[in-house]
């Protein structure tokens, strides 16, 4: 595979609100797979999941699966567990502050995250690690010198803050040390490539790039990917609405609650957690647009794709 179709195949699927933003990632990914076939290393790649849960869901892999696809290119990827930043919860998708939960309740969750993500990445080709690594060395005066390189300005205005202070909901001061935490998880692993959602495109894009500039190092690439619709179709997926496709069910479940997705959904679910490269994922809505093939057949080909993944072909 050549960089130009490396370069598509890892940009299948992403979305930054903005396409200057993402011809520049574009770009910039282009430039660090050109440099590491030039150097004869792998690119560093991670992607962090905090454990606020004990079970993984389908959107969940969507960034596991482009996890996966710089490991089938020969890169270094790193599964990171964030049990200091579970500690105070992410608040990038939500109206209101998070629950804060005990370490024991961190700790526990975390047992079967990495089990769950080998069924998608390569055990072999895989570092796990524990963002307390490194964030629980931080002194208070190493905080403060993070600290100096963002405005309180720049954390207000991400939309979910901004929309909180309109309404006069409050905003806990521990909330705006998660990109600053996140940010700091980039630096401590000198990474390349960062992979995440797009509720993500603050800390990686903001908090990331800027940490690792003001400490000397090359700003990472941002592959941010698109945000999976439940079984409804509209919402994101997420267990608090009920329309989630656990990962930990059977196939025949797996099978009948993606047949139950609407039609309108499929292009998402091919584009981001199937293994169809985007010239066969055109070819197939190619064929549902000029009624060549119906869309059920469309529906059961991706069904039959989810299914095997997990279960295998025989599922």
């Amino acid at each position: 595979m050549n960089i130009d179709e490396q370069v598509e195949l890892l940009m299948q699927g992403t979305e930054y609100g903005d396409e200057d933003l993402k011809q520049a990632m574009t770009a910039e990914l282009r430039e660090r797979l050109l440099l590491a076939e030039k150097e004869g290393r792998p690119l560093r790649v991670y992607c962090g999941y905090d454990p606020t849960s004990t079970d993984l869901h389908l959107g969940h892999t969507i960034s596991m699966r482009k996890l996966r696809q710089f490991q089938d290119l020969g890169h270094e990827v790193t599964f990171l567990i964030g049990n200091y930043t579970a500690l105070v919860g992410d608040p990038s998708d939500k109206n209101k502050a998070r629950p804060i939960l005990t370490q024991e309740q961190v700790a526990a969750n975390a047992t079967t995250y990495a089990d769950q993500a080998f069924r998608l990445l390569d055990r072999a080709k895989t570092k796990v690690r524990y963002n307390g690594e490194w964030l629980s060395e931080l002194s208070l005066v190493d905080l403060i010198r993070l600290g100096q390189n963002f405005t309180v300005q720049q954390f207000l205005a991400r939309d979910n803050f901004a929309n909180r202070l309109e309404k006069g909901e409050p905003i806990f001061l521990h909330e705006t040390f998660y990109a600053l935490m996140q940010g700091y998880d980039a630096v401590a692993m000198q990474t390349d490539i960062q992979v995440g959602g797009t509720d993500q495109l603050f800390n990686i894009i903001v908090a990331g790039r800027k940490l690792q500039e003001a400490l000397g190092q090359k700003p990472l690439v941002g592959v941010i990917c698109g945000i999976l619709p439940g079984t409804d179709g509209v919402q994101r997926m997420s267990k608090s609405t009920g329309n989630v496709i656990p990962i930990n069910t059977t196939a025949e479940d797996m099978y009948g609650k993606v047949m139950s997705v609407p039609d309108a959904a499929m292009g998402k679910y091919y584009r981001l957690v199937t293994r169809f490269t985007p010239a066969e994922i055109a070819a197939i809505e190619k064929g549902v647009a000029d009624g060549s093939t119906h869309p059920r057949d469309a529906k059961m080909k991706l069904a039959r794709e989810i299914a095997s993944i997990f279960y295998g072909e025989a599922a």
